[in-house]
């Protein structure tokens, strides 16, 4: 059984913000890959060095050096594990490994700012607008040519009984056929040989011998000549192709012969046959492309491919006279196209750099289908893609990433983790022996402790925890590492500790005796804190904000890193003044 090729480790140098990192992935294929971290951690310089490689080596441009300093040489590297062994694929300024193995395509934001200007008299004014990058769908038209195949004159040239031929104009308009017979040539070229030609010559002498009408010698073909045809390597080797393409159920005899029209057709002139594929293929993506982007286009502006300068182009229109979504999603599926179309018979790396961070519902679900059916097409031809979506949304919390088999990794790894012992309590929450205590006394703000050791005990939980107070000596130690920089605290425990100190703060500024039992009662921090307001209290609306932090880390999901997205949030500089101030009271 072949062993999957995940990508365990990308390595960067000297590009944009990176300076010098290495990212622990174990990137598995054919899986949509979300790689999360927050704005700023450097997101754009991850893509930026797959959007440099070329053929041959790293080409990182002036604005995507490590601090302007051309003398700072660029490297990317990746590390792929095979279940036997690593192997390691370098790329630098003078060469590169990485393109041998993988076809690489970054998509990003196409976003560029235009200075228009204007001479009046003797001033000259400019003015910026915001404008789309063209997208250059196909760099070089090929020659418009044709095949020169005349179903007539083959049967003429066949001999008296060429009317068992049947004509092949379908094959040579069939995308699937097209793109696979371009693999072939090396094949096709052994059509000319001389003994290949003695057996043509053999079993045409012997078909034009018969009498009967086409189908009647295609009978006759089925039983006398069909293993004389298998047996010419090229000639098999294309009839296999013409069956698996379905084209008609042929039959084998019918097969057979098609692929020996192919094998003439080719040979007659080999340049001719080669151009036409090529434009043949250029039509068919070209068809695919106006395709995708009338699918999605649904502005004013009528947005299609246009032949220019040699080129298949895009052009959007104004920033101004398009909407980010329209924007965004169009670039998207026109990218995807393009990987699509891609003739390169290898794996592929697909960046996909903070795309999905703006679109609204309706688009988001629409480029994660294309995603699926790129995967689904690559896996059909035996080729892995590895989809990596750049996004600073942690996509375990938003119900819009809906890929049946997503992983996701942290970019940003942190020191402080989640404590064994919290995580154990935060899964058994709802055991009924603790359920009532443990969400009224540890997790929410009472006035009256709680002894829970046995319950705790029976449940293989940290016993001295069962007693309350106990529990938010613990939370309150952790609060205190997190506020001295030390990065070995646990951010579970940090939100506990905010959300009880909020809670008993507000509580400490309600006077009424049955808005104080209401407030003890009622479930969830949020409709405390709405309480408290319904008493007069004026509560801050940064205690509402806060919940995005302090409810997080009330929640744990099992196999997957837990911390590093609360870690993001803690150490954001004005997360943390939020929660010194809101905590200080």
């Amino acid at each position: 059984m072949e062993k999957l090729l995940t990508i365990k480790s990308v390595h960067i140098e000297n590009v944009k913000g990176i300076e010098n990192q290495t990212f622990e992935l174990n990137i598995i294929p054919n899986k949509p890959s979300l790689l999360v971290a927050p704005n700023g951690f450097g997101k754009s310089s991850f893509a930026a060095a797959f959007a440099s490689l070329n053929s041959v080596r790293l080409a990182i441009s002036k604005d995507h050096m490590h601090q302007g300093d051309e003398d700072l040489k660029p490297k990317l590297s990746i590390t792929v594990a095979n279940g036997t062994g690593l192997s390691v694929l370098n790329a630098n300024n003078t060469s590169n490994s990485i393109s041998s193995s993988y076809d690489v395509h970054v998509i990003s934001n196409r976003l560029i700012a235009k200075s228009t200007k204007r001479n009046m008299g003797k001033f000259t004014t400019a003015s910026a607008s915001i404008a789309i990058d063209p997208f250059v769908l196909v760099s070089r038209i090929p020659k418009k040519v044709y095949f020169s195949y005349s179903c007539t004159q083959m049967r003429v040239a066949f001999g008296r009984n060429g009317k068992i031929l049947r004509n092949i104009e379908h094959l040579l308009n069939s995308s699937s056929f097209i793109g696979n017979i371009q693999e072939m040539y090396v094949l096709l070229d052994k059509f000319t040989g001389t003994r290949i030609q003695q057996k043509i010559d053999a079993v045409l002498k012997k078909l034009n011998h018969e009498t009967g009408t086409a189908e009647e010698l295609r009978l006759w073909a089925a039983s006398n000549i069909t293993n004389d045809l298998a047996g010419i390597d090229c000639v098999n080797s294309v009839s296999a192709l013409i069956t698996t393409i379905g084209s008609d159920s042929q039959d084998q005899v019918d097969a057979l012969l098609s692929a020996y029209q192919i094998c003439v057709n080719y040979t007659k002139d080999k340049d001719i046959f080669k151009c036409a594929c090529k434009y043949r293929s250029y039509l068919y993506d070209k068809a695919g492309y106006e395709k995708v982007i009338t699918s999605f286009d649904t502005t004013w502006k009528n947005i299609r491919p246009a032949e220019s300068a040699g080129k298949l182009i895009v052009e959007f229109p104004a920033a101004s006279n398009i909407s980010n979504g329209q924007r965004d999603s169009l670039c998207f599926a026109v990218w995807l196209q393009k990987v699509n179309n891609s003739q390169n018979r290898k794996d592929c790396i697909l960046v996909i750099d903070e795309v999905f961070d703006y679109l609204d519902d309706a688009n988001l679900v629409a480029v994660q289908y294309y995603i699926s059916n790129l995967i689904a097409e690559r896996k059909s031809l035996g080729l892995k893609i590895y989809p990596l979506i750049l996004t600073h949304l942690n996509p375990i919390y938003f119900r819009n990433f809906i890929f049946k088999d997503q992983k996701v990794y942290f970019l940003k790894k942190s020191n402080p983790a989640l404590n064994q012992h919290f995580k154990k309590l935060i899964i058994n929450r709802s055991n009924s022996t603790i359920a009532s205590g443990v969400a009224k006394h540890h997790l929410h703000y009472h006035p009256i402790g709680v002894n829970l050791r046995i319950e705790f005990q029976a449940l293989g939980l940290k016993e001295t925890w069962g007693d309350s107070e106990i529990f938010h000596i613990h939370t309150q130690t952790e609060w205190q590492k997190y506020l001295n920089g030390n990065d070995d605290y646990d951010p579970f425990a940090v939100c506990c500790y905010v959300r009880v100190k909020i809670e008993k703060i507000v509580y400490g500024k309600i006077t009424s005796d049955g808005d104080r039992t209401t407030f003890l009662n009622t479930n969830g921090t949020k409709e405390k804190l709405g309480v408290a307001d319904a008493a007069g209290i004026d509560v801050s609306e940064t205690l509402y904000l806060l919940g995005v932090i302090y409810n997080e880390g009330m929640h744990v999901k099992e196999h997957v890193d837990n911390s590093s997205p609360i870690v993001a949030k803690l150490e954001n500089l004005t997360i943390r003044k939020m929660l010194v101030e809101s905590t200080a009271g």
